[in-house]
């Protein structure tokens, strides 16, 4: 049984016996080094994603709208509709396409979105009842990562899924790519809930980050899905995590759906 370690900088627990592989990532995930407090209109601000940084693209989980958002002015620059009201969960950027998911599991292709959008639907096997919420463009593999809030039934256990879509067939591989068992989350002599809410590839560790607004928990994966690390979420900061995205020097991003508060965007520097 190995030890679980509270730094100074995050907690975060390590199972050797899984991977020999450690990464060095840390953050002072107690501490944010910039807080953005988000306008009324997003409140309900579900995924991010860099559209020109300092300039990012969010969407309203309640709305078919996307909007752009300055982190240097602190303003909501533009909006842009593409589709009627519904539970929209995240996004991702891919050149002048944006792709946003639906909890349902549709996948909405909208490309030209400043100008004027043209939109395509498509629908997966997935439904309501997986509550897709997280949503990830892998440039590498040309595909999208979608991470389901509501665990999936395999080989007898029930395991939080993560599915891929391939863009050059626009299909959904109905195996998982990566699967995380409940017994990863059994430790510090508690178990702890996880249903995925958003995830991310770290620029420089090429690992990938999964957050959960259920338990307040992140957890690191390499590309063979083991994972790595495991950090917890669970500052005031934290009011509801929905969304995550890195910046090239490996500055992490999330945000928070507001409850009786406004929502907002955290900053957390890279500390090498």
């Amino acid at each position: 049984m190995f030890k679980y370690i509270i730094s100074l900088f995050f907690f975060i627990t390590c199972d050797h016996s899984k991977s020999q592989t450690e990464t060095f990532t840390k953050y002072r995930l107690n501490k944010p080094s910039n807080v953005w407090e988000m306008p009324k209109k997003l409140v309900e601000i579900s995924g991010i994603s860099i559209l020109d940084f300092p300039e990012i693209l969010s969407v309203n989980d309640e709305e078919g709208k996307l909007y752009a958002y300055n982190l240097n002015t602190k303003e909501v620059e533009d909006s842009y509709k593409f589709g009627k009201d519904g539970d929209y969960e995240d996004l991702a950027i891919h050149g002048n396409i944006v792709y946003v998911l639906k909890s349902n599991g549709t996948i909405y292709q909208i490309k030209d979105f400043k100008k004027k959008p043209k939109v395509e639907k498509y629908k997966t096997f997935l439904s309501e009842k997986y509550d897709t919420e997280g949503l990830y463009f892998d440039e590498k593999n040309n595909r999208l990562l979608i991470a389901c809030k509501e665990e999936v039934e395999i080989d007898g256990d029930d395991k939080n899924v993560i599915y891929e879509f391939d863009l050059q067939t626009h299909t959904l591989n109905k195996t998982p790519v990566y699967t995380i068992s409940k017994d990863d989350f059994k430790f510090d002599n508690k178990k702890h809930d996880f249903a995925p809410s958003g995830l991310a590839m770290h620029p420089k560790t090429n690992t990938l980050f999964v957050i959960s607004s259920v338990g307040k928990l992140m957890v690191e994966m390499n590309t063979n899905g083991e994972i790595l690390n495991k950090y917890t979420l669970d500052y005031p900061h934290f009011i509801q995590p929905e969304g995550i995205f890195f910046t090239e020097n490996g500055d992490l991003y999330i945000s928070n759906e507001g409850k009786k508060d406004r929502g907002n965007i955290l900053k957390f520097d890279y500390i090498e």
